[in-house]
């Protein structure tokens, strides 16, 4: 089980301007189209030792209390109310049927090169035994 963590990221005068939800070194590592980071004397775990649900329970509680800047509401730069994140595509996440059928109409229509005859053996000796 994954044990997940609630960060903020700092202004200089120590408000936050950024609250997330992570686990390893999420903190550290920026995603496309994320605001930007800190220094690390400025970037601080809220709370820890939490589940999935406990960390997106806290990002929530969080956003709403620092309110978002783009709503008029608040000081964070964040672009949603959290809670919305994802965990991440780790083993033994389980997708549900809806996740499922949403990322196969996205996939729909999109063409693969062929693959050479090389790139076919090394799959099919990565996948003996797996299945």
């Amino acid at each position: 089980m994954t044990i997940y963590y609630v960060y903020a990221y700092l202004r200089n005068d120590r408000s936050p301007y950024y609250i997330g939800k992570g686990s390893g070194s999420r903190i550290f590592t920026k995603s496309k189209g994320e605001v930007g980071k800190p220094t690390k004397d400025r970037m601080i775990i809220i709370e820890n030792n939490l589940t999935t649900v406990g960390a997106l329970a806290v990002e929530r509680r969080l956003i709403r209390w620092y309110g978002r800047k783009d709503l008029g509401t608040g000081i964070l730069r964040n672009k949603t109310n959290g809670g919305d994140g994802g965990s991440g595509a780790k083993k033994g996440n389980i997708l549900s049927n809806i996740t499922r059928e949403k990322i196969s109409k996205a996939k729909l229509g999109i063409k693969r090169k062929p693959m050479s005859k090389e790139s076919k053996k090394k799959l099919s000796e990565s996948m003996k035994g797996k299945i």
